[in-house]
């Protein structure tokens, strides 16, 4: 079985020169990036916070040109503060999003982000006789009316000119890859978020472009993580500050980027990623029994003889945490700083106050520290109701690595720790960017595989 792992990315050339690779993660929240050495080194960090656009109640959009230019100033930041040659850059991307283009790529409407609830407030007719289980089954994900195959049904009966209009179907990921190298590709991982993918033939499902009434030659070729898609064409070139050498490569969904990184690659481990939603990753050996557990299905590392990624989520809990933090915690500045110190002087338990941050926030009587210690536990408890139901099904964990914003504190960490009785440690917060990266590496040559 061959897998990736810290440890097995090796420089093929020990006495080359110093190289240097760009990995992006392109979250919902933040375009992160970092430079990477080949010894695995980060030298340089950069992000810039996006802009989401909600035109109606639960519509979340991004201008694709913002977006564009967001993601060249990461890039042209990173690039300025580089002692020597980069030599590739990859992507991974929180995945989902949807946009309509013309033929040279123009974009015809804003992207739709992966969060966008217009497809699930009016179910597109189209899918009515698809079940949950089939799109599962086919495509590892059960996302009917939501992500591109909800979004572009949506479009198709809500918008069908500007859908009839369309010669491209893309999500921002490989649209950034036209942007920057004229080439539509998509990579396997990143597709399985369109719900369009095959995922056990890495081909687009027949059926699903019938419903959709699209030409398979106006979807993105499917490729490989870590495949070479060329080099920068001249107005990316200018655009990023990147030389005429650098060669693009193609990433993965984010999740199991940072997987990757923080060599979370072999059944018994756990990557908890903390953000807008807590999302476990965790590699398994056989896809049936994702499916059958109804967990979110990566192809991680499958297509190299590896394993598959699982994915399960406690979703949408970080807008809880927030607004407890800005509305009854620590409004106003150093707000994180104050919300871990008074959760550090609370006692575990809170005083016997319990949050359940699936509910509709509201104010409680309760002293500050009691209201951080029990939010800080509210998380970390309906994570572990997550794990106790994996762990019934036979699936148990030998350790878990902490990512993200909560994995900064000083104190939440242990509470999980304490609450799940896992075995916890605290991972890079570049992971994802550092995944890519590492592909990036992979696409030139840099690193090999054992």
């Amino acid at each position: 079985m061959r897998f990736y792992k810290n440890r097995i990315y090796k420089r093929m050339n020990e006495k080359s020169n110093r190289k240097f690779l760009i990995g992006l993660d392109l979250g919902t929240t933040a375009i992160k990036g970092v430079v990477m050495d080949q010894d695995g080194n980060i030298i340089v960090e950069a992000s810039k916070n996006t802009c989401l656009i909600e035109p109606e109640n639960g519509w979340f959009e991004t201008d694709p040109e913002e977006h564009y230019q967001a993601v060249c100033a990461v890039i042209k930041e990173l690039a300025t503060n580089v002692p020597g040659e980069i030599k590739a850059l990859a992507m991974a991307a929180a995945s989902g999003n949807t946009l309509l283009t013309n033929a040279d790529g123009k974009p015809l409407c804003n992207i739709i982000n992966w969060m966008d609830q217009r497809a699930t407030q009016n179910t597109p007719q189209t899918l009515a006789n698809l079940s949950v289980a089939e799109v599962r089954q086919i495509s590892g994900w059960p996302c009917v009316d939501s992500f591109p195959l909800g979004h572009l049904a949506w479009l198709q009966e809500n918008k069908p000119e500007l859908y009839r209009s369309a010669e491209h179907y893309c999500m921002n990921s490989d649209w950034l890859l036209f942007r920057f190298t004229g080439q539509w590709l998509l990579d396997y991982s990143t597709a399985a978020t369109s719900i369009l993918q095959e995922e056990t033939t890495y081909t687009y499902c027949r059926k699903f472009l019938d419903l959709l009434n699209i030409e398979e030659n106006k979807l993105s070729k499917l490729v490989p993580s870590a495949y070479c898609a060329g080099n920068l064409n001249a107005q990316a070139l200018a655009d990023t500050g990147l030389s005429a050498s650098t060669k693009i490569i193609t990433g993965s969904f984010d999740h199991p980027a940072a997987a990757r990184a923080l060599g979370v690659c072999e059944p018994g481990q756990l990557m908890l990623s903390c953000g807008t939603s807590w999302v476990g990753f965790l590699p398994e050996n056989d896809r049936q029994k994702i499916i059958d557990l109804e967990l979110l299905c990566d192809p991680f590392l499958a297509p190299e003889g590896g394993y598959w990624g699982a994915i399960f989520s406690v979703p949408y809990i970080g807008r809880a945490i927030d607004w407890y933090i800005d509305n009854l915690i620590a409004p106003g500045k150093n707000k994180y700083e104050i919300f871990n110190e008074l959760a550090a002087n609370a006692s575990p338990g809170a005083d016997g106050l319990k949050i359940d941050l699936r509910e509709t926030p509201a104010t409680i009587n309760a002293s500050r520290e009691n209201i951080s210690r029990a939010v800080m536990e509210g998380a970390a408890v309906l994570l572990n109701e997550k794990l106790k139901t994996l762990a019934e099904k036979g699936i148990k964990f030998n350790s878990a690595v902490m990512v993200g914003g909560p994995s900064k504190s000083p104190i939440w960490p242990q509470v999980v720790e304490e609450i799940t009785g896992i075995k916890l440690s605290v991972g890079s917060q570049h992971a994802g960017a550092k995944g890519a990266a590492i592909m990036a590496g992979i696409g030139v040559g840099i690193y090999k595989k054992h």
